[in-house]
């Protein structure tokens, strides 16, 4: 007569076991997964920092100065821009970081107060390109700035591909509650000189650009561009194309809470209205943790602690203060 063979299954209890134990395993390699998706999306988004200060230097080496992107003050009125004048720099720089089709699909002839309004602005305004993103953010587009355009949905807000990235203007004088926020050599408060004597960075909000030769410090310690998150300042939801979109300092500290969804906002500077407050609206920051990569004028790239000492970041941000500044890293 045959025997029977028993095999024996899990009972319940070793089910859940087993369970939960994978559910740990789970739980201990989800945050170093992560880790690794950051460590590559930070590393993504310093190439294109990478890309963004190699163009501003092959601009500078073709027109001896680093582009303009801001309004034109005297003889042009608030909000009017010249045939000079179209876009921000990053307009100007497409044709270095391989856009030269979308560069020349507008119109640059003609004077205008809105670089969407020329004929193929629109258009080009609305496209995403991945170099002027950093993954770690992914917001793509916004909506413009309803100061200028209204709160309604309108053709001039539509669809406004946005950056990460912003050029810098140094330490100015903004009006803030930081201490030491008047150091430097920018004093006026949103860089409106365009022969640079009171701008103390590169960059600045009207018809004026650094040459290397402005840089006293040196390239090498002095910010060129840095990163910004466009949802949580007023100007950047403009647009990477936008004349006012792009124009930051190093007044404000890195990472300082501007947006309403981040812990602080309520307390900050301005409280509760902090991406309207303009020395806080105009800081840079990211969304990697503990601080925001910067390109410095001699097109390297660094991650800048959001802890580094307050006067040594606006050093950094002033291109001629003469003071000695300690390493960023």
């Amino acid at each position: 007569m045959p025997t029977r063979s028993w095999l024996r299954g899990f009972t319940l209890v070793e089910l859940l076991v087993v369970i939960a134990i994978i559910g740990l395993l789970v739980a201990m390699l989800l945050p170093a997964v992560n880790s690794a998706r950051e460590a590559s999306r930070r590393i993504h988004c310093a190439n294109n920092l990478k890309q963004l200060g190699l163009a501003l230097l092959l601009f500078h080496d073709n027109n001896d100065r680093f582009p303009l992107g801001a309004y034109h003050y005297p003889p042009y009125s608030w909000g009017a821009v010249s045939r000079d004048q179209h876009g921000s720099f990053l307009v100007r720089i497409l044709p270095y970081i391989e856009q030269q089709a979308l560069y020349d699909q507008c119109d640059f002839t003609i004077n205008t107060d809105h670089f969407s309004r020329l004929p193929g602005g629109q258009r080009v305004h609305s496209i995403w390109i991945d170099t002027f993103g950093c993954p770690s953010d992914q917001q793509e587009y916004l909506g413009g700035n309803p100061l200028y355009h209204g709160t309604a949905a309108s053709t001039e807000r539509q669809q406004r591909a946005t950056t990460n990235y912003a050029a810098s203007m140094g330490s100015q004088a903004f009006q803030t509650c930081f201490p030491g926020n008047t150091f430097g050599t920018g004093s006026s408060p949103h860089g409106h000189n365009e022969d640079g004597k009171t701008i103390s960075g590169v960059f600045s909000h009207t018809a004026w650009a650094a040459r290397l030769r402005d840089i006293k410090d040196g390239t090498s310690k002095t910010i060129a561009l840095g990163e910004i998150i466009p949802k949580c300042g007023w100007h950047a939801r403009d647009g990477w194309m936008h004349v006012n979109s792009l124009w930051y300092a190093t007044s404000c500290p890195i990472n300082h809470p501007t947006c309403p969804d981040e812990p602080g906002y309520d307390t900050a500077c301005s409280p509760g209205n902090g991406n309207w407050e303009w020395a806080c609206d105009m800081g840079f920051k990211s969304r990697h943790p503990g601080g925001a990569q910067f390109v410095l004028c001699d097109g390297s790239v660094h991650f800048i602690n959001e802890n580094i000492d307050y006067r040594n970041y606006q050093r950094y941000g002033d291109r001629r203060d003469g003071e000695a500044h300690d390493p960023l890293e």
